[in-house]
C-alpha cells in the first residue's frame, strides 16, 4: 500500500483561500441576512407610530399631535425606559404613549440605527424632523414625522419616516445622499399618510404635495445642524 501524499505549501495556502473567500461571502450575506430583518423590524416600528397618529387624529378632529401643549410650552420627552421627562421637546410621541395609542417606547428605535445623543433635544429644520425623543445618552429616536400635515392632506404625503442624515443639504434633494442614517444611508421607511409603509431608495418617495421629505420649508430654519427649532 502506497503511502498517503503530503500536501505541498502551496496546495495548503490554495485551500487556506479558498476557505477564506468562502468565508468572506457567508460573512457578506449573514449581514445582509440581519440587515433584512432590522429593516423588517424599523418598518413594523414605523408603521405602529403612523397608525397610532392616524388613530389620535381621528380621535381629535383630523389633527395629529401637537408640538406644544394648551399652554403653548413644549410637550415632554420620553426616554429609554418609557419615563416622561421634565427636559422639554418638540416630539409629539410621548402624547401617543399618554393617551394609550402606544405601549412601549421600544417603537421609537430602529435596531439599524447607530445614532447618539449628541446633546440637542429639538427637531431639525426639515419636513420630517429629526426628533430626539429618547434623552439618555446610549440612543436617540429613530424616527421623525412632519408636524405640518393633518389627516386630510393627500394620501400620499409622506407622514413618518427614518429620520434624516445629519448632513442633509438641499443640494442633495432626492438623492441617495439625503437618505436616512439609520440604514447606512441604504433607504429609508416611510409611512404615509393613507396608511401604508414603503421602502424607498432616494430621500424624494413622495408623490403627493412634496417633492422631498427631508427639504426644509416655510415655518423651518434653514441650516444643516439638527438643533435648531420650529419657529
Amino acid at each position: 500500500m502506497s503511502a498517503r501524499r503530503a500536501f505541498t505549501l502551496i496546495e495548503l495556502l490554495v485551500l487556506l483561500v479558498a476557505i477564506g473567500l468562502l468565508c468572506a461571502v457567508l460573512f457578506v450575506h449573514v449581514l445582509r441576512a440581519h440587515e433584512a430583518a432590522r429593516r423588517a423590524s424599523c418598518m413594523g416600528n414605523t408603521r405602529q407610530i403612523g397608525l397610532a397618529m392616524i388613530q389620535y387624529a381621528a380621535d381629535h378632529d383630523d389633527q395629529f399631535p401637537p408640538l406644544v401643549d394648551a399652554g403653548g410650552n413644549m410637550v415632554p420627552a420620553v426616554d429609554n425606559e418609557g419615563n416622561v421627562s421634565t427636559l422639554p421637546s418638540r416630539t409629539a410621541f410621548a402624547v401617543l404613549l399618554k393617551e394609550g395609542y402606544l405601549t412601549t417606547t421600544k417603537v421609537f428605535l430602529c435596531r439599524s440605527s447607530r445614532d447618539r445623543y449628541h446633546g440637542e433635544d429639538f427637531p431639525a429644520d426639515y419636513r420630517i424632523a429629526r426628533l430626539p425623543d429618547l434623552i439618555l445618552p446610549e440612543k436617540s429616536c429613530s424616527y421623525g414625522w412632519d408636524p405640518t400635515k393633518t389627516h386630510g392632506a393627500d394620501a400620499t404625503c409622506a407622514l413618518l419616516a427614518d429620520k434624516p442624515s445629519k448632513d442633509l443639504s438641499a443640494s442633495n434633494e432626492g438623492t441617495a445622499r439625503n437618505n436616512s442614517d439609520n440604514h447606512r444611508k441604504a433607504g429609508q421607511n416611510v409611512f404615509y399618510n393613507d396608511g401604508h409603509t414603503k421602502w424607498t431608495t432616494t430621500s424624494a418617495p413622495d408623490s403627493g404635495d412634496d417633492p422631498d421629505i427631508y427639504l426644509g420649508g416655510p415655518g423651518y430654519e434653514t441650516s444643516n445642524t439638527d438643533a435648531k427649532i420650529i419657529r
